[in-house]
């Protein structure tokens, strides 16, 4: 065999194995990509799930909470003036 001939099987062989690495990683990268699209649509069920618990949380629990503490402060704050104007009514009778 000539020289010639061994260089066109070792051209043939090295491009047969780039062709098969080719499609091996582009299977690969394939099935990489469909895994992660999967666990992207889950996770994004998870955040929106969690978003819907953050607004219920927020309007049924946070909100009431909240206008009670403000209702309990107008009352301290009520007592407060109350109690200053009858201090004062005290301090001028005396």
């Amino acid at each position: 065999m000539e020289l010639s001939s061994w260089r066109d099987i070792i051209l043939i062989i090295w491009g047969l194995v780039a062709t098969l690495a080719m499609v091996f990683i582009s299977i690969m990268l394939f099935l990489f990509y469909r895994k992660t699209v999967s666990v992207l649509d889950s996770t994004d069920l998870m955040v929106n799930k969690v978003s819907e618990i953050v607004d219920y949380v927020n309007t049924e629990v946070v909100r009431p909470v909240s206008r009670f503490g403000s209702m309990i402060q107008g009352i301290m704050q009520g007592i407060s003036i109350f109690g200053s104007i009858f201090k004062k009514k005290e301090d001028q009778d005396e």
